[in-house]
Formats: C-alpha cells, structure tokens, sequence
C-alpha cells in the first residue's frame, strides 16, 4: 500500500478543517478616526514634522490615503474584509457575541503540509 494511501485511511474519509476567529469591538463609542500626520506629530511632542510624517509613511499619510480619508461605512468594511478572507478560501462558518464582542468564525479545508525531505545518512558505512 502507497503511503499516500496510507495517510487517507488513517485519516478516514472525514474532512479536516482549520478554523480562524476574528473578533470586533461592538461597544459604544466614537469610530476611530483616519490617520492625520499633524496628529502623530503632535502625539511626538513635534519630533518629528506632518510633512515628515507623510513622505516616509505613504502607506498611512501619503495623498492617496488622505483622499480616501473619510471613513467608509462599517457593513462596507465588514464586506470588504469577507470578501478577502473568501478569496483566501475561508468560509464564514458561524458567529457568535461574547459581551461586547462580535466573534466570527471562519474554517478552510485543513492544507496537507509539503513533507520534508530527510537529511543524508552521513554515518560512516560498514564495509566487510
């Protein structure tokens, strides 16, 4: 018998998931707000300065961000990341409120894992 299935009927027929829970904070409050380089300047005591800020972060500060500055609506960003997380083979399998928190839960069929190729044998060979 093949180790291949080998490997199949010890796992039986059974499929094999990982799972991945994602929580968000659903408690009251003010949204957080978009990153300002004048406000992480300030937060620095002025160290260093929002034109600073913006031209070495351009990721969180540059143009592009701040034209996209205004914060979308929370179902578009849920939707966003679900769709992300879909492209990844995640499914959304349940979700579930723990307080204030929103938990989802997700699971993907369980990848097999590339095998490792055994080191040589450099022991010494026994001639006669």
């Amino acid at each position: 018998m093949s180790e291949a299935a080998a490997g199949s009927n010890l796992q039986g027929s059974m499929p094999q998931w990982e799972y991945r829970v994602i929580h968000i904070d659903a408690s009251k409050g003010t949204p957080p707000t978009p990153p300002d380089p004048k406000v992480a300047s300030e937060k620095l005591g002025g160290t260093l300065s929002p034109e600073f800020i913006s031209r070495e972060f351009p990721h969180q500060y540059g143009p592009q961000h701040q034209s996209q500055a205004s914060p979308k609506h929370p179902a578009e960003q849920l939707q966003y990341f679900l769709n992300l997380l879909g492209r990844q083979g995640w499914e959304l399998a349940n979700t579930a409120q723990v307080e204030h928190l929103l938990m989802f839960i997700f699971k993907r069929p369980l990848r097999a894992l590339p095998k490792l190729i055994a080191p040589a044998d450099d022991s010494p060979s026994h001639h006669p």
